[in-house]
């Protein structure tokens, strides 16, 4: 009464009572893909100086793995960079990738035991910072925005060893510069911008 592991295409079923009568039925079986992964956000882990892509892990018992996708030096084409177990954490980290350099755009895809892909995950891209010294000593932040999700507000954050990581400001999320007119005089500054995820 059960078929399993079989290719989709069109199945029929016989009975065939003791008295030498038959009946038949017909059934499709369609292929189907997994539902769309959804990415949470993309960002720099401060430890490993690299990108990582935190997505949200498909509740489906036939799911086995994550194909994880990096844009190329094209626009909008992307290329396989790693396929993940659905048993790990589901987040990879782009060892590859220098986020000192630029930001580059990702996306997830779910594959099934039958090793069907989903449609891929919409885009997600970290935010790229960048600062210079003024000539008053000044620090100026350049950074270009977060695309994946909507948000309201840039928090700008600066690290010295004699207050330790602390926000200085933060503004709308349509400004993408800031200058520090006022930071501690000597060069042990790190700045970053963040954002808060509407996902957990």
């Amino acid at each position: 009464e059960d078929l399993t592991n079989v290719l989709p295409g069109e199945y029929s079923v016989e009975v065939e009572g003791s008295n030498g009568c038959s009946a038949f039925m017909f059934f499709d079986v369609e292929m189907s893909s997994p539902d769309e992964t959804n990415i949470c956000i993309v960002t720099v882990d401060t430890i490993t100086n690299s990108n990582l892509i935190v997505w949200n892990p498909l509740n489906a018992s036939d799911v086995v793995s994550y194909n994880i996708y990096k844009e190329s030096s094209q626009s909008g084409l992307y290329f396989l960079v790693a396929n993940q177990s659905a048993d790990s954490l589901s987040e990879y980290f782009d060892y590859a990738s220098n986020p000192a350099i630029r930001s580059w755009r990702y996306k997830v895809a779910a594959v099934d035991d039958c090793g069907n892909e989903a449609e891929l995950s919409e885009p997600h891209k970290p935010i790229h910072l960048t600062s210079n010294k003024g000539i008053s000593g000044e620090v100026n932040l350049i950074w270009d925005h977060y695309n994946g999700f909507s948000y309201d507000t840039y928090y700008i954050y600066r690290y010295h060893p004699s207050t330790g990581w602390m926000t200085i400001d933060s503004v709308g999320s349509s400004n993408i510069s800031y200058t520090d007119l006022a930071p501690p005089g000597d060069s042990s500054l790190i700045y970053m911008i963040g954002i808060t995820s509407p996902t957990t």
